[in-house]
């Protein structure tokens, strides 16, 4: 897959092991409450086809809404859906935005090996790839995840 100018668009890949089941991570990370307290508030179904949005705060001129649509939901395995948003005009995060982020589950012994690709991230989007590539994006993220799994499992 390339971009119009012919370069390899960017992904981020996060990989690693929480201790629960797959079932508590994918209510994690399809239950548009819990996805709000470890990411965005959003209107998230796990349905494909289903189209949501994720809602941060505004930027410049941009509403601070990314849109999205899930493109495929197998429970408990496999989370892949599209993310738009941002605009041209701001520099950062905020910047607009055309990606696809894969979640992938896999049970071991003693938990759960969580996979995370956001990908098509283009020259044009370098900034924000770097601010999800780094210490206060997605591996952030990922550590609010394991915190909002970690309150579900104690909850039971």
């Amino acid at each position: 897959m390339s971009d119009s100018a012919g370069e390899q668009p960017l992904s981020i890949i996060v990989e690693g092991m929480l201790v629960a089941p797959q079932d508590i991570l994918w209510e994690a990370l399809t239950d548009s409450e819990l996805i709000a307290r470890w990411f965005m508030p959003s209107d998230f179904e796990a349905e494909s086809g289903h189209r949501f949005s994720f809602k941060s705060a505004p930027v410049g001129d941009w509403d601070g809404i990314f849109e999205g649509e899930v493109i495929d939901a197998q429970p408990f395995s496999r989370l892949r859906y599209s993310m738009r948003g941002g605009s041209p005009n701001v520099e950062g995060f905020g910047h607009s935005i055309d990606t696809v982020l894969t979640w992938t589950l896999a049970p071991v012994a003693n938990g759960t090996i969580v996979r995370l690709e956001h990908a098509g991230f283009t020259e044009d989007s370098k900034a924000v790839y770097t601010i999800m590539n780094g210490e206060n994006g997605w591996a952030a993220l990922i550590n609010r995840l394991a915190k909002v799994v970690a309150e579900l499992r104690e909850n039971g």
